[in-house]
C-alpha cells in the first residue's frame, strides 16, 4: 500500500510555536532540525531503562514465561503461612 503524502505550510507564531492537527494531539513525535530545515518525524520513544525489555532475548523470555504462566494456574497464597516464613 503506498502512503500518502500532502504538503500544507504553516506560520510559525511569535512564541516559536505551529499547530500541526488535533490527530496528533498527545502523540510523540521528533524534532529534527539541520541546515536544510526542520522536519518533524511521528514514533515512539523508549527510555534507556526499558530499552532491555525489547531485546530478542527479553522477548524470548516473556514467551516462555507465558508459556509457563499458562500450565500453572494461579493459586490462593496462604498469608499467615508465608508471613511465617518470613519470620514475621
Amino acid at each position: 500500500m503506498k502512503r500518502m503524502s500532502t504538503t500544507t505550510f504553516k506560520r510559525v507564531g511569535d512564541n516559536g510555536q505551529i499547530s500541526i492537527g488535533k490527530e496528533w494531539a498527545g502523540k510523540l513525535v521528533q524534532v529534527v532540525s539541520s541546515s536544510v530545515g526542520v522536519e518533524i518525524i511521528p514514533g515512539e520513544f523508549i527510555p534507556e531503562s526499558q530499552k532491555i525489555f525489547y531485546t530478542k532475548e527479553a522477548q524470548e523470555q516473556l514467551v516462555a514465561f507465558d508459556q509457563w504462566a499458562s500450565k500453572k494456574p494461579a493459586k490462593k497464597s496462604d498469608l499467615k503461612a508465608l508471613k511465617k516464613k518470613l519470620g514475621g
